[in-house]
């Protein structure tokens, strides 16, 4: 028993530092991207192109004058579980986002698994505050880590400062001042996800996030244009899909 026991305990450190050597690496990669803004876009006062997933973007022929940068962090760390407060889990800017979701429903983490499928960065979610079918990540955001351009210095906005809305955030309201470091979640733990329509009632978050990829694949013909389509909240099922072009400067 006392051997058994010993093995649990090592097994519960090693999960430990294992999270924690995670999260460090997620902290130090969002560092390096502050600091290579910071030397090679803002003290040289150029415009700044963030891209995400990239799959929204068209170029102008005339290109843009300016730096264009691509975050490739990564790191999914969770900070903290328990019953009481949930899970806290750090994900660094680059992670794809499909893959947070995935993710969350393998660890039993509740509050994003309607959100499978959408395509682009976790980065870019406070941004466009994405949601679909009732879910929003402003529902599960704790907190987000930028590097703001202004003040040229790393600040974290906890949800309520964040200004989110149907879409919207104070990230997308002034667009060129923060870049996302890393988004902070709160899950709930649980097994019990929320309703697809047209179902109203909930069901385990795995089965919530195949009915939320097969409305999207039936409604949604191209998936790259589901994150920045704004529908009314009333609109879920049997809507038309509309594309939204993302233009550069210049």
């Amino acid at each position: 028993a006392g051997g058994a026991g010993s093995r649990l305990g090592l097994g519960a450190l090693h999960r430990q530092l294992r999270d924690e050597l995670r999260r460090t690496a997620a902290e130090r990669h969002g560092e390096g991207v502050a600091a290579l803004l910071q030397r090679e876009v803002d003290d040289a006062d150029e415009p700044l192109l963030v891209l995400s997933g990239g799959s929204n973007l068209i170029v102008s022929d005339d290109g843009f004058e300016g730096t264009v940068v691509h975050v490739a962090t990564s790191g999914i760390a969770p900070e903290s579980a328990d019953d009481c407060g949930g899970a806290v889990v750090r994900v660094a800017a680059g992670e794809m986002w499909d893959a947070v979701v995935a993710r969350a429903v393998a660890e039993g983490w509740a509050g994003v698994e309607g959100l499978s499928g959408i395509p682009g960065l976790t980065g870019a979610t406070p941004i466009q505050n994405v949601g679909a079918y009732g879910q929003e990540v402003a529902q599960t955001i704790a907190s987000v880590r930028v590097w703001d351009r202004t003040l040229r210095g790393v600040r974290t906005f906890a949800n309520a400062d964040c200004g989110f809305g149907y879409r919207h955030s104070r990230f997308k309201a002034d667009p060129q001042r923060h870049v996302v470091l890393s988004v902070a979640f709160q899950f709930r733990q649980g097994d019990l996800g929320a309703p697809v329509p047209p179902s109203s009632a909930g069901s385990e978050i795995s089965t919530t996030s195949q009915c939320s990829l097969g409305v999207r694949e039936r409604t949604v013909p191209v998936p790259s244009t589901w994150p920045c389509t704004m529908w009314p909240p009333s609109r879920v099922a049997g809507v038309t899909a509309r594309s939204r072009l993302t233009r550069t400067p210049g």
